[in-house]
This record gives C-alpha cells, sequence and structure tokens, in this order.
C-alpha cells in the first residue's frame, strides 16, 4: 500500500539523517591532543588554560615536557587525567644537546653568545622532536601550544587532512627567516609571521615537513640530535650578526606548512606586548568579544611588566589602552594583508 511505501521512505531517510548526525558527532568529538614544553613556574597559567581548554573541547590530551627534577610538582599540581607527563631527558637532555653545540659552534665567535640563550634554542628542539615522535606512532595531528598562554576563545585547529594556517600581523623577525631558508633552501613568494604562540600539524604535513629536512626515516633520539645539528648549524653559518633569537620552532614549521600547500594564512588578533598583570573576568570578556584568540602573560622576563605579573590584576587604564592602540591596527593590517595576498597571487 502507499502509506507502506511512505514509511519505509521515512525510515531510510531517518537512518541516513541519523548516520549523518552520527558522523558529525564523531566529528566534533575527536580528541584533541596539545604539547606544552614547561617548567614549574609556568604551572597556574597551564592550570588556566586547561580550564579554558575544558569549556570549549570534550575531549583533549596535554603533553607536558618538563625537566625531570621538576615532574613530581606537575603531577601534584595538575592531577587532571588529560594530563601526561614526560622527562624532557626521554626525548633529549640538554647535556646531549650541549655537546652537539660544542661540536658545531666550537669554533664560532657565536658560541659564548648562544651559551647564555641555549636553554631557550633547546625546549624549541623538544617541542619539534616530540611532536614528530608522536606522530610518527599515533599517526595523529597534534598541536604545540606554549606553557605561557590561555586560550580565550574557541579554535578550529584542523580541517580535514590539514591544519588551519594561523598567523600574526605584529611580528617578523628577518633572521628567523634567514635561519628557515638556509634550513629550506627556499621561501614561500609571500608569507606572514607564524609566531602566535600555538601551532597545528598534520601527519601529511609532518611527513613533507620531515622529507623537506630528509630525515623521514629517523626515530626517536637519533631524530633529537638530527634535529639539533640541522638547526644549531644553520643558526652558525647563516647569521653575520649575532642576536639573541636567531631561530623559531614556530617559523619554522609554519613556512613548511606554506610549503607544502599554498592556502592563506589567517591573520588573527591575540594580547601579549604590553601587558602586566592577570585579566579579570571582565576583561577576558570584552576580549572574547573583540575576537581575541588567546592572551599570553611573559612572566619570566626581567622588565617591571612581567615582574610578578601573575600575582596581580591588569590595570583597566593599561588594558583598554592596549585595545585601542592594536586593534585598530589590527583591522588596518589584515585589510592591507588580504589585498597583498590577492593581488600576489592572481
Amino acid at each position: 500500500a502507499p502509506s507502506n511505501v511512505f514509511i519505509k521512505q521515512l525510515l531510510n531517510f531517518t537512518t541516513i539523517i541519523f548516520i549523518l548526525l552520527y558522523i558529525l558527532f564523531l566529528m566534533n568529538s575527536k580528541k584533541l591532543s596539545f604539547c606544552q614544553v614547561s617548567l614549574a613556574r609556568d604551572i597556574p597559567i597551564i592550570k588556566q588554560n586547561y580550564e579554558s581548554l575544558k569549556e570549549f573541547y570534550k575531549d583533549i590530551e596535554i603533553n607536558v615536557i618538563c625537566p625531570k627534577s621538576e615532574l613530581d610538582i606537575f603531577k601534584k599540581n595538575l592531577n587532571f587525567k588529560e594530563f601526561v607527563f614526560f622527562d624532557e631527558e626521554e626525548i633529549l637532555s640538554f647535556k646531549e644537546f650541549y655537546k652537539v653545540f660544542d661540536k658545531l659552534i666550537a669554533h664560532s665567535y657565536f658560541k659564548d653568545k648562544m651559551s647564555d640563550r641555549l636553554h631557550w634554542y633547546y625546549q624549541q628542539l623538544l617541542k619539534i622532536t616530540f611532536v614528530v615522535n608522536y606522530i610518527k606512532q599515533k599517526k595523529e595531528e597534534i598541536i604545540i601550544w606554549d606553557a605561557d598562554t590561555i586560550i580565550t576563545k574557541k579554535i578550529n585547529f584542523f580541517n580535514n587532512l590539514e591544519s588551519i594556517k594561523y598567523a600574526t600581523l605584529f611580528e617578523y623577525h628577518k633572521p628567523y627567516f634567514l635561519t628557515v631558508k638556509s634550513i629550506f633552501g627556499y621561501l614561500p613568494k609571500y608569507y606572514i609571521s607564524s609566531l602566535i604562540q600555538f601551532t597545528s600539524i598534520t601527519k601529511n604535513e609532518c611527513d613533507f615537513f620531515l622529507r623537506l629536512l630528509k630525515i623521514h626515516n629517523v626515530q626517536n633520539k637519533d631524530m633529537a640530535i638530527k634535529l639539533s645539528s640541522i638547526i644549531l648549524k644553520n643558526v652558525n653559518e647563516n647569521h653575520e650578526i649575532y642576536s639573541s633569537s636567531l631561530f623559531s620552532e614556530y617559523e619554522l614549521i609554519g613556512i613548511s606548512k606554506i610549503l607544502n600547500n599554498k592556502t592563506k594564512q589567517k591573520a588573527i588578533f591575540t594580547l601579549r606586548s604590553g601587558l602586566s598583570g592577570q585579566l579579570t573576568k571582565n576583561q577576558f570578556l570584552i576580549a572574547k568579544i573583540l575576537n581575541v584568540y588567546h592572551v599570553t602573560y611573559e612572566h619570566s622576563h626581567s622588565n617591571n611588566n612581567s615582574r610578578d605579573m601573575l600575582k596581580r590584576k591588569q590595570n583597566w587604564f593599561l588594558f583598554i589602552k592596549l585595545l585601542i592602540k592594536f586593534y585598530p591596527r589590527f583591522l588596518i593590517k589584515n585589510i592591507i594583508y588580504n589585498f597583498k595576498y590577492f593581488f600576489i597571487n592572481i
């Protein structure tokens, strides 16, 4: 009878809708994995960021790499099921990293100058090595997230088999790109800085990255040694003038992703420069309304704004001043960036 045919069609349609909704649910509920290299001083910020992440994402995993001497402190203060802790020496000890440094830069006038910043280079090496080995072993994407940064709004990190290329319009440190060009041999035709305190990388992007570096068959600690050699060798050999910052893991991965797929970077607005304290709840709300993606507390520096900034609230006058100073500039810079990208790529 016609009524039976209609019922069958309705059941088939309902089944299809249910399957589609279930697939959509699975896509939205997929676990997001993060990687952070940290010292115990960052635990209060990591905890705040964890609480913010839980507001936006149902299922997360946060891999924290820290010194062996601080493992117990991390486990005690971040006693949540989403955290996994790693002794940095399991990846590469600082002593091993220093041996590579000493061998490559023994006769360079950079040696004494770089020694003061070697731990800074070391923590970048730990991040890159961890995510590369993680993806090679688990075949899953991962996000590097700075331990001094708190997310303020939901970020879509991935689109199908690619990560979304987020970038900033307020950073451009030429020595970083000189090093990256030396490592890869070339740079894209047009790009902006990827120095936004986080980056995401998929398996396909990681495979391309390792092929560019010609180390796709290297594993585990050998990977750490090889990456250390590549970074330090190119820092040493391609800069005539020393500056305290000659390499960025974010620019290295960011440029690799553009070379892999030349889709446009997405410029975002964040708060970092000029902050002198922790944002209040109302200030966080204003930041969200203005589409601020995250807030970074650079509390380990020696300047007046950074020193003890985690012990005080952000001054309202300075907060408004920073927004007035940077937000209109971001809007204008973003328009210019989009015009440039369009005309360069037509």
